[in-house]
């Protein structure tokens, strides 16, 4: 799932795992969100850009 990066703000390491980033110079796992026309390194959906985003993984409580 992707988060803002204010996320960590409320981030509980027990509840969920930091997976990755989008970045700011290359496609890394935002691949195919990027408008190749542009020459943004951001992120861009529906034509607007979006603010980094943390993909993190919900943790199965045991």
């Amino acid at each position: 799932m992707g988060v803002p990066i204010t996320f960590l703000n409320l981030y509980n390491p027990e509840q969920f795992e930091l997976v990755g980033a989008t970045e700011s110079e290359g496609k890394g796992f935002s691949s195919g969100l990027w408008d190749e026309n542009s020459g943004i390194a951001q992120p861009v959906v529906n034509g607007k850009r979006k603010y980094k985003r943390l993909f993190i993984k919900f943790r199965r409580q045991m």
